[in-house]
């Protein structure tokens, strides 16, 4: 076999051509080798496997609750009432059909005149009132023309807080009047009367007195809650209270057979007798109750030991 002599020149271009080439696939190792993560599947593709991070953190934020308030119901207008002119007034002994047409009025109205009876008692004269307080009428407890305009159009006066407890209680110190909402709407209006605003004294606990306390009778402005109920009377270091639902230190919204149209209390939110009847039934232990109008606080004249 002859064998030919490669040129000294093509040697060194072969040589060249090999240290290329063992660059180039040394180079490709190197790269290979900067992503560990690389690696064959078992049907020869090449699968990559993100590398390992740090773990995200998502925090989610609570829904934003948008509560809507809805708008106070007003009652429709009551064109056909009886007219009332303006020399007549309706109270007592009056025509029994045009007394149970104004009744059934209060009654639509959200207060409570009594049975609807055409009989004009002094609980209808307290539902009445309630409707003169409200519109700044002198409180003589019977119906003029004034009062019977403004039964036949009465419109809900905007309520103290409009925005606060959907069931709360509302007394108005200033109008002497009581409001309860319910899931926002008008369940109930009476008149009441509050802190009369004078001096008393008084011993304390009634059973076993200790303390002699003189102070004045206040029905203090602020937030309370109903927190506890007492059926029938409970006698207290001033006297019985019927059905009261107390809501700060012993005041309560309580029965009483006389509920002037001035504050005349010691502190409590006096209401009729018939409406104290089934007032805690419409309410509860820890609604809220708000007394606007009244004093700034209580004020304790004296305190000494007996």
């Amino acid at each position: 076999m002859v064998r030919k002599a490669f040129p000294a020149k093509v040697l060194v271009s072969l040589a060249l051509a090999f240290v290329l080439i063992g660059g180039v696939v040394v180079a490709g190792a190197a790269l290979r080798d900067d992503n560990p993560s690389s690696a064959s599947g078992p049907d020869g593709a090449t699968t990559t496997t993100a590398p390992t991070l740090p773990p995200t953190t998502t925090t989610t934020l609570p829904p934003v609750t948008t509560t809507t308030i809805p708008g106070l119901i007003q009652p429709a207008a009551a064109p056909t009432l009886p007219v009332v002119d303006l020399i007549t007034s309706i109270g007592r002994g009056f025509d029994p059909a045009v007394v149970t047409a104004y009744e059934q009025r209060l009654v639509d109205l959200k207060l409570d005149p009594g049975p609807v009876d055409g009989i004009y008692d002094q609980q209808t004269t307290y539902a009445v009132q309630a409707i003169q307080k409200i519109a700044g009428l002198p409180r003589s407890g019977r119906i003029g023309a004034a009062e019977a305009n403004i039964l036949a159009n009465f419109q809900y006066p905007i309520p103290l807080h409009p925005t606060a407890e959907p069931n709360r209680t509302e007394i108005d110190v200033t109008k002497q009047v009581i409001t309860l909402y319910e899931n926002y709407q008008v369940r109930l209006i009476t008149t009441t009367s509050t802190a009369s605003g004078q001096s008393f004294c008084y011993d304390t606990p009634k059973r076993a007195p200790t303390q002699h306390i003189c102070e004045v009778a206040t029905t203090p402005s602020g937030r309370y809650a109903y927190y506890l109920f007492r059926n029938g009377i409970d006698n207290g270091d001033l006297g019985g209270l019927y059905n009261p639902y107390y809501f700060f230190k012993g005041r309560a919204i309580h029965g009483y057979q006389s509920v002037p149209t001035e504050p005349a209390s010691h502190g409590c939110a006096r209401i009729p007798m018939h409406i104290s009847e089934y007032w805690h039934t419409l309410v509860h232990d820890g609604d809220a109750v708000y007394v606007d109008g009244g004093s700034d606080g209580e004020q304790i004249l004296s305190s000494s030991a007996i």
